[in-house]
């Protein structure tokens, strides 16, 4: 765990806790130039998978000026300006600012009149939040698809057609002895992944920390994590399934003959044995993958996880192991459940027929934008564009849009959609809980006030404007 900064650890010895006081919340100190500041704990970040919930911010008045245990994305996450100051305009329209009734107005009357609407992004939105983006949904007849249907559509297709050996982040910190990591750089991309969760942390049964464990990677090139693993293999991209099925045949004792191993996987047998062997010496083992898995098509992609899931299955004769995504940032995971505990359906929900449908390649955004059914959209957050084809993302730009997300110099959506309304940021001006890769829920502790309304509080007040439309 990273040390806590000067200030911070300062400022926290000069205010003790009381053993019956309570053990959250924010602690405030004046220093010798008389500007008040305040750490907040624990605070959740949500720049990665991780979701690190022990982060201590310190704020000297509304300006953040430290990130205790924070990683480096996480402390330029959590400090990066974006111009939150009070006087802000709260909305636009057609570019030119409005006040917020207007602008609600506005944004009610368009969904109310689009006869083919369609819901993106949310994958970076608490739970509140996409619930409230379902009941809208619902009242107008939209298809809903939350985060990057990319990436998720095929472990969610390989975890209904095959289920998933799966753990809390918790279970494989004190139990796990053998860590694989197929397609992924967590030191760089999920750096406290490997500190608090994975490879570091003394753990119950792993009293020795990093010394007790095996960490194995697998790419398609060498990378900062495959240079403090135990064992290294490079793959093919492409040849990721046919590898996948050898490793099973291994587990399972098949005899295989090395040039056909060649010709299919391009991989060396006795390099493949080896790395069976590691996978079958495992007291307990946790199979990390990242976001080469889900290469290709969403069929290709699909079925390599299901090689990968297989696997995890087969090893489990012998020994106990996981398996478990990355995570991506934000909350896309719970934005699937509350699909799933709303609906029925974790992703790519259509509403239009007034009860919940979802066909794999059929209610997808890419496939709603690209044939040119939708005629508006309402996005939430930001939209991952990758996940569209170039016809979607022309078709995307074409029709009118309801924008709702924080005002952030990053959002790569086009500056003047129809109605652009400001929110707060979730994790730094918005509470509510998100749902960390494992299936354990967190809570968002806001760490300062936001001059503009959630993005839940933006959709409440358009349905809200919608029923008294409805009622005249």
């Amino acid at each position: 765990m990273q040390a806590v900064q000067p200030q911070l650890a300062t400022l926290l010895e000069s205010e003790p806790m009381m053993p019956d006081s309570e053990p959250f919340g924010p602690k405030t100190a004046v220093d010798s130039g008389q500007v008040e500041t305040t750490v907040i704990e624990p605070v959740t970040c949500l720049v990665c998978g991780c979701l690190c919930d022990d982060i201590a911010v310190v704020k000297q008045g509304e300006n953040i000026t430290e990130a205790g245990n924070a990683c480096a994305l996480g402390t330029d996450w959590l400090l990066r300006d974006r111009s939150h100051e009070p006087g802000k305009h709260a909305a636009l329209i057609q570019g030119q600012p409005v006040e917020v009734a207007e602008a609600v107005e506005q944004a009610a009357r368009m969904l109310m009149k689009a006869h083919a609407p369609i819901i993106l992004g949310l994958g970076r939105s608490t739970n509140e939040t996409v619930a409230a983006a379902l009941e809208l949904a619902d009242r107008i007849g939209a298809v809903v698809e939350p985060g990057n249907n990319r990436s998720s559509a095929p472990r969610v297709l390989a975890f209904q057609r095959v289920g998933r050996v799966s753990a809390t982040l918790g279970e494989v910190k004190n139990r796990a002895d053998v860590v694989v990591f197929w397609g992924a750089n967590p030191v760089v991309s999920h750096p406290r992944h490997w500190q608090r969760y994975s490879v570091e942390p003394r753990g119950r049964f792993i009293p020795d920390g990093r010394a007790g464990r095996t960490v194995i990677v697998v790419d398609q090139k060498r990378t900062a994590t495959a240079e403090q693993a135990d064992l290294f293999l490079e793959i093919d991209a492409s040849r990721q399934f046919e590898v996948l099925w050898v490793l099973r045949a291994l587990v399972r004792g098949v005899v295989l003959d090395p040039i056909r191993v060649r010709e299919i996987a391009d991989a060396d047998l006795q390099r493949l044995q080896e790395l069976g062997g590691r996978l079958m010496a495992a007291r307990y083992g946790a199979f990390f993958h990242g976001p080469l898995i889900a290469q290709g098509t969403m069929t290709e992609a699909s079925a390599t996880l299901e090689a990968a899931y297989g696997l995890v299955r087969d090893l489990n004769r012998q020994a106990r192991f996981v398996i478990l995504s990355m995570g991506e940032p934000g909350n896309s995971q719970g934005a699937e459940a509350v699909l799933t505990w709303q609906t029925g359906f974790p992703t790519s929900v259509d509403l239009s027929a007034g009860y919940p449908r979802s066909l794999p390649g059929v209610t997808t955004a890419s496939r709603w934008l690209g044939c040119g059914e939708a005629d508006l959209a309402l996005i939430v957050g930001s939209v991952p564009l990758e996940q569209l084809d170039e016809n979607s993302r022309e078709h995307l730009e074409k029709i009118p849009a309801v924008v709702i997300a924080p005002r952030d110099d990053t959002d790569p959506w086009p500056a003047e959609p129809g109605v652009r309304c400001f929110a707060a940021t979730p994790g730094l001006d918005d509470a509510g809980t998100v749902m960390r890769v494992d299936g354990v829920s967190l809570p968002l502790r806001p760490v300062r006030t936001s001059p503009f309304l959630t993005e839940r509080e933006w959709l409440e007040a358009i349905v809200k404007q919608m029923t008294s439309f409805r009622n005249v």
